[in-house]
């Protein structure tokens, strides 16, 4: 088995879980399970004191010591300054994502050989940072990134191979962390990208988090006290709470003995019902993204044929029940909706080249336009590409310097959809030194390229002069790591004992 090498490997890095999966011979994919005989490994570690081992996994879970175990650190991978401290030892969200890839590359090898290249999956909205982040943790792990693609794109795929989903498809993607939203047209093999919207943190998580509230409550009016005292309660709570959440979906009534005997017990009694009730705000926000999606196409439900569900939340039956309502027919789901993706991305690749995907954010630059209406000139967020253009692209345009004497032009790479500049994020900044004495009104040609893992190249072509400047969008912070870092950490990672 050491000489075989892999091939077609995808994985899905997960809030909650995580999960590989590869191609067979006969042309299926299918989840390969980590050393623990489980199909998806909890995206949690634990860092170990006294051994120095890091327990990635159920291992890790139990949350004796929060301030040892890490988990949903996918939240993270769009902050370039967030770090976790533990024994003196400062870990960035990719770092730490790195030690869920090491311990699926190491445990599924044993089964289907060395991997190397792998298709990686992320959040359709996840940003430019976060997909770099994600990119550099797979090479800290010591695995190639042939791709990134959309968990969405990934979940249609394997919709299209398994169950001839075929025409106009919506994906509904609530998993741990994330709401997606994928509108996309299924023909043979092809599958075309239109639109993809979601919400950054609304998922699962959120759910539990809800979950335990109620409890909380029951509790203390029995016992006249709070529940939850500390991280570490609340911890194992939430543990307990993603249990209680899939008997709910399941049951219409659980009950279960919550406290000890020393702090107090109490018999708390949860109805289907009532967990729905309490999640209903969370519920409609999914709703209003569905409809926010259509409406931007210029399509009403009646153009989707079919609704397909993504994300191990999708079980709850008040989610179907909304979809079904909004739609006038049913979801269909595959069963196995914690799986689809990481399933998806083993197939897309074995075929990336029959996927046409969208930009999920628009990119711009700032600049001073005058308002026809009014004629007061501001600054406002001019979008090159906008948002759901297919990709890989590249598109120009052309702005005019403001001022005589300009010695300096500089763009401002804007990623966001609003034309408001206070409702968009600077990713980047571009500076081109031209020749002085030059008078207002000099032709300044921008154009940004995205590739097919969304990412940017922005270039700034001065016409007077014939200058031109291009670069790559790079983010400063403790999680951004150049290539010799990278190098370097990944170097220290196969060190480090995983289990």
């Amino acid at each position: 088995m050491a000489d075989k090498l892999a091939r077609y490997v995808g994985i899905d890095l997960g809030t909650s879980t995580s999960a590989l999966a590869h191609v067979r011979e006969d042309g299926n994919p299918e989840i390969v399970p980590n050393c623990d005989g489980e199909r998806l490994t909890p995206s949690v570690v634990f860092f170990d004191q006294f051994e120095g081992v890091k327990l990635v996994g159920s291992a890790a879970k139990d949350g004796g010591f929060p301030e040892r175990t890490v988990k949903h650190i996918k939240k993270h991978m769009d902050d370039p300054t967030y770090v976790v401290e533990i024994d003196g030892e400062r870990w960035t969200p990719t770092e730490i994502s790195a030690l869920f890839l090491a311990k699926l590359r190491k445990d599924c090898s044993c089964l289907i050989g060395k991997i190397d290249e792998v298709v990686i999956t992320v959040p359709a909205n996840f940003n430019e940072l976060a997909r770099k982040a994600t990119v550099t943790a797979g090479r800290l792990a010591g695995l190639s990134v042939k791709r990134i693609v959309n968990e969405p794109t990934a979940a249609a795929l394997y919709y299209a191979h398994t169950q001839s989903v075929k025409g106009r498809v919506l994906v509904y993607d609530l998993g741990g962390g994330t709401l997606d939203i994928t509108v996309l047209d299924i023909e043979n093999d092809q599958v075309d990208i239109l639109l993809s919207e979601g919400a950054r943190h609304l998922g699962g998580s959120d759910f539990d988090s809800v979950l335990i509230e109620l409890i909380g409550q029951q509790y203390k009016a029995q016992n006249g006290k709070d529940l939850i005292l500390d991280e570490t309660q609340r911890r194992r709570l939430l543990a307990g709470a993603e249990d209680t959440k899939k008997r709910l979906s399941k049951l219409n009534t659980v009950s279960e003995k919550i406290g000890s005997e020393d702090f107090g017990l109490a018999e708390v009694e949860l109805s289907r019902d009532a967990f729905e009730n309490a999640i209903r705000g969370l519920l409609t926000r999914t709703v209003m993204l569905v409809e926010q999606a259509l409406d931007n196409l210029g399509m009403t439900p009646d153009d989707i044929d079919h609704v397909v569900l993504v994300g191990g939340s999708t079980r709850i039956p008040k989610v179907q029940e909304l979809l079904t309502s909004q739609f006038g027919k049913a979801p269909i789901s595959c069963g196995n909706v914690d799986e689809c993706v990481a399933l998806g991305a083993a197939l897309f690749a074995q075929r990336a080249r029959r996927v046409s995907e969208v930009c999920n954010h628009s990119y711009g630059t700032l600049a001073i336009i005058e308002d026809a209406a009014t004629g007061e000139a501001a600054v406002r967020n001019s979008v090159v590409i906008p948002k759901n253009t297919p990709i890989p692209c590249s598109m120009s345009q052309v702005y005019m310097t403001s001022e005589d004497n300009e010695e300096v032009i500089e763009v401002a790479i804007t990623q966001g959809e609003d034309h408001d500049p206070r409702y968009v994020d600077v990713v980047g900044k571009i500076s081109l030194k031209v020749p002085p004495g030059r008078p207002a009104g000099c032709r300044v040609i921008v154009t940004y390229s995205y590739d097919e893992n969304q990412r940017v190249r922005a270039q700034i072509y001065d016409e007077d002069s014939g200058l031109r400047k291009d670069i790559d969008i790079e983010y400063k912070g403790e999680g951004v790591l150049g290539d010799e870092e990278i190098e370097s950490k990944s170097a220290y990672l196969k060190q480090i004992k995983i289990a």
